[in-house]
């Protein structure tokens, strides 16, 4: 629930589907722009019992209206639990959240490594202190009418996809109230901004140059400026309303970048550049992509998450070239589907992205060209099994998500070993005739796994990275190298006739089930 992209599995993305399942989001707009001030003194305590989707905290004043149940919470209110124990699989750690479901979305990581989220359920933001388990919830003090709970899931209230810390506040997107809202941690009060274009449907927010905050309006075709006197500037996207902005990062006090989703314009979507101070956005290297929900910077590149697909794309700047890195292949129900990478985040080494339908957190590391997938479950992945964790955000070494129906916050831990890694032995980078074949050897290393690995491959020649016109030949569908040994593991990668001549990625990949260790390599294929 909430997803941007939750399309038929075995056709992948189709075009439109975006913009349909967004609509479905948005619980209300509002108009205007101005600060509203709230005052008021929080409980610090816990609610009686007695808490429902229509108030998940507890002790709200409850008003019927037309469009349903309201839950008013009052200003300044705040709300102490903690959290249990949580329960670790492989390299992923989660905490149950309370009930009723919260729907969280949107974490962001505090410098003290404590992290804030959205609870959209309730509606409001939430802040967890891992050491102690402490969970503190604010609920906003605005009304919206409690949607329908289908299987007994709270539904959320509103739409957040985005929390930040900016000049010592928490700052969310509300798409529901269609404004910026500011909670200051101290006093537990709120602050909010209206956006100026009715139904924007605020998105993604980056704390940009010259102290000012931007956003994206991912209905109305533009991307906004708040500044600290409260003031909003807004500017168009090129492809206007169908052009859908994601998200915006800078690379410097004067130099920006921001995606467009653009399922509904012709040639896609597509990353601008653009002047701070002389705005006029121009594609970068010239090409559109398919469904950028994400970017940042990192590792000497722009690193892209493409929704639609099961690859995470790379520009770099000393070539001006795009190269696509795809993810571990997926299958629900016997057929192939999308990973949907959703988010990506570059942090020190490592690029981190979500894989919305491979239920894994994921990270790159360019310098070694590895990829190492983080199951977020034990269970088969499928459409009933996925906990919907749509946002993530990394500090510390952790790359914490919540998901949205799972009610759970969680993280994938970067120092985690599943006790074997891989690499590649000698050149990373293949030619490849067409009709003809050429060898790599995989070396498989363990450092305490014990037991038999399995061996898959993906590429970049498809949407669902699934090898096609490449093929991958081993003697072995699995490995067992010795206890502190390896093994190496040669693989035959051909071509078919009917390959197009260019540049490909690939994966070679062992995995236990629960994490996936993989190699890049890079194939070219001669005219």
């Amino acid at each position: 629930m909430g997803a941007i992209a939750f399309s038929n599995p075995r056709g992948g993305l189709g075009r439109g589907a975006v913009a349909v399942a967004l609509i479905l989001l948005i619980a209300s707009a509002s108009v205007g722009i101005y600060y509203l001030f709230q005052k008021g003194q929080g409980t610090g305590g816990a609610h009686p019992s007695g808490s429902s989707c229509v108030d998940p905290l507890g002790g709200a004043t409850l008003t019927e209206t037309p469009q349903g149940a309201v839950a008013s919470y009052p200003a300044g209110d705040v709300v102490r639990t903690q959290l249990a124990p949580p329960t670790t699989i492989g390299g992923v750690t989660e905490y149950q959240l309370p009930t009723p479901i919260r729907a969280p979305n949107a974490p962001a990581v505090a410098p003290d490594g404590s992290v804030w989220f959205a609870e959209t359920s309730v509606a409001g933001l939430a802040h967890f202190y891992p050491a102690n388990r402490t969970l503190v919830e604010y609920p906003w003090p605005y009304d919206y009418p409690a949607p329908p709970a289908p299987g007994g899931l709270c539904g959320p209230k509103t739409s957040v996809w985005s929390v930040v810390l900016w000049n010592g506040e928490v700052w969310a997107t509300d798409s529901g109230g269609n404004q910026l809202v500011a909670l200051d941690p101290s006093t537990g009060m709120y602050t909010s901004v209206k956006v100026p274009t009715n139904g924007s449907f605020p998105y993604t927010l980056t704390p940009g140059p010259g102290d000012t905050l931007w956003f994206t309006e991912l209905f109305a075709g533009k991307i906004g400026e708040l500044s600290q006197n409260g003031t909003i500037r807004e500017f168009p996207v090129p492809g206007g309303t169908s052009a859908y902005p994601s998200q915006i990062v800078f690379a410097n006090s004067t130099s920006g970048y921001f995606s467009t989703v653009g399922d509904l314009e012709p040639q896609g979507g597509g990353v601008y550049s653009f002047n701070v101070g002389h705005y006029s956005p121009q594609l970068l290297g010239g090409q559109h992509l398919v469904d950028p929900t994400s970017l940042s910077l990192g590792s000497g590149a722009l690193w892209v998450a493409l929704h639609g697909t099961s690859s995470v794309a790379f520009y770099n700047f000393t070539t001006d070239a795009w190269s696509y890195f795809p993810t571990t292949s997926v299958f629900w129900y016997g057929s192939p589907v999308t990973t949907l990478p959703y988010f990506v985040s570059a942090s020190g080494a490592s690029v981190w992205t979500n894989e919305h339908y491979g239920n894994r957190m994921a990270r790159i590391t360019p310098a070694n060209g590895s990829l190492v997938e983080y199951s977020e479950s034990s269970l088969p992945t499928n459409a009933n099994t996925i906990g919907n964790a749509l946002t993530f955000a990394v500090g510390g070494g952790r790359a914490w998500f919540v998901e949205q129906t799972g009610n759970v916050l969680g993280y994938a831990d970067s120092a985690y070993s599943p006790g074997f890694y891989t690499s590649v032995s000698g050149n990373t980078t293949l030619v490849v005739h067409r009709g003809a074949g050429a060898t790599v050897d995989l070396v498989v290393h363990d450092t305490g796994h014990r037991g038999p690995l399995r061996l898959t491959f993906s590429d970049s020649e498809s949407y669902l990275s699934t090898p096609e016109n490449l093929t991958f030949g081993v003697p072995s569908s699995s490995v067992s190298p010795a206890l502190g040994g390896e093994a190496t593991v040669p693989v035959t990668v051909s071509a078919l006739q009917s390959l197009k001549p260019g540049e490909y990625y690939a994966i070679l990949t062992a995995t236990d089930g629960l994490t996936f260790e993989s190699s890049f390599i890079r194939i070219v294929v001669p005219a």
